[in-house]
């Protein structure tokens, strides 16, 4: 969860912040897991996870079965720029390639900086033409879908 309030600190209201509990990321936590339709890697060492990443099968209704997406990656802030972010999506690399998958997408906040310099740093560019209005803790948000190849 602190990754999540350190990531998004600047970009959400910070009551919506504040608001998040231990109870809610379980939740999400389970359904990632038990809905099999994405795949979900952690990094760890004694004494706790320092990050996850979870890809699957593009939701988006514009690309075709051969495209993945990035749902989500979220590394402990005092482990920033530290690799634990490049490891997590190398073995999700592997997975997708293992899976034939082509393409990969992420949808990502256009004013997060810094998502936008690790996407970069990781091959992700922008997807001319795909972004989209979402609502976050009563803030109306602008995504941009980032897109690369799997191979590369």
């Amino acid at each position: 969860m602190r990754s999540w309030q350190a990531a998004y600190r600047g970009l959400v209201p910070e009551s919506f912040l504040r608001s998040l509990s231990i109870e809610h990321r379980e939740a999400t936590w389970r359904e990632l897991l038990e809905n099999r339709t994405s795949d979900v890697w952690v990094a760890g060492e004694e004494g706790g996870m320092l990050g996850w990443i979870c890809v699957g099968k593009s939701r988006d209704p514009d690309v075709d079965a051969t495209t993945a997406e990035l749902w989500a990656i979220y590394v402990d802030p005092n482990r920033w720029r530290r690799g634990v972010g490049h490891a997590l999506w190398s073995r999700a690399a592997e997975h997708l390639r293992a899976s034939e998958f082509s393409r990969v997408t992420v949808w990502v906040l256009k004013e997060n900086a810094e998502a936008l310099r690790f996407y970069g740093s990781i091959g992700f560019v922008a997807d001319p033409g795909h972004e989209k209005t979402i609502e976050l803790g009563g803030a109306e948000l602008v995504e941009i879908r980032l897109r690369r190849d799997v191979v590369g």
